[in-house]
C-alpha cells in the first residue's frame, strides 16, 4: 500500500471449478471509487477507470492515496464505464479497445466479461459467454455498488462467483454479446457478487 493509503484487493471465491464448471475469463471495469463516512463522501477518485483482469495479478490491487487519519465506513464504486465516458469515444490505457473490452461507438464498452465452460451449458463446446455492456437507455449496464467496510491498510473485496452462478441457469442463459434486457438482469446479478471479507 502507498504511504497514507489503502489498497483495494480483489479476490475471487468459488465458481472457478465448482463441479466441472471452469472460468477462463473474468474481466470488468471498476470506476469512480469513493470512501464514505455515513452518507458523506470523504474520498473520491476522479475519472479513473480500472480494468480488473483475474489473469493479471497486478490489476487485482488498487492503491488509493488517502489523507492520513481518514475515517470511513463505506466503499462505493461503479461497475463499468460511465455513460459520459462511453459516449465520448475511444481512449487509451485501461480504456484502450485493444484490451478486448470495447464493442463499437454505438454500443460502447463491455463493462463485465465472464467466459468459461460448464456441462450444464447446451452451447457449442459447452461454452458460456457473458459480455455485459451498453450505455444508452434502456440498456445502460453500469451499476453502483455500495458496501460497508472497516478502515485498514487493505480493503479485501471479494468477488463471489458462486453467488452469480447460483442465480443463473446456464441451461437457459449462457450467452450475452450485446446490450439487451437480459444483459440488464445479468448486470444486476453481477452487483450481488461483491462483498467485503
Amino acid at each position: 500500500p502507498q504511504l497514507n493509503g489503502a489498497s483495494l484487493q480483489l479476490q475471487g471465491e468459488g465458481g472457478a471449478n465448482a463441479g466441472a464448471r471452469n472460468v477462463e475469463v473474468l474481466r470488468f471495469y471498476l470506476s469512480e471509487v469513493q470512501l464514505l463516512e455515513g452518507e458523506e463522501v470523504v474520498f473520491a477518485e476522479k475519472n479513473q477507470h480500472h480494468l480488473i483482469d483475474a489473469a493479471e495479478t497486478a490489476s487485482l490491487q488498487l492503491s488509493l492515496a488517502l489523507p492520513s487519519g481518514l475515517r470511513y465506513d463505506g466503499l462505493r464504486f461503479t461497475l463499468g464505464v460511465d455513460s459520459l465516458t462511453a459516449a465520448s469515444g475511444v481512449f487509451g490505457g485501461d480504456l484502450d479497445p485493444t484490451n478486448g473490452m470495447y464493442w463499437t461507438w454505438r454500443s460502447g464498452y463491455i463493462n463485465f466479461k465472464l467466459e468459461g465452460t460448464s456441462p450444464d451449458c447446451p452451447a457449442r463446446k459447452q461454452r458460456f459467454q457473458f459480455h455485459v455492456g451498453g450505455f444508452q437507455a434502456p440498456f445502460n449496464s453500469e451499476r453502483r455498488v455500495s458496501l460497508s467496510v472497516e478502515p485498514g491498510e487493505t480493503i479485501p473485496l471479494i468477488i463471489d462467483l458462486d453467488r452469480f452462478f447460483s442465480a443463473t441457469d446456464l441451461r437457459q442463459e449462457y450467452q450475452i454479446m450485446s446490450p439487451s434486457a437480459l444483459s440488464m438482469e445479468v448486470a444486476d446479478r453481477v452487483m450481488g457478487m461483491f462483498r467485503v471479507e
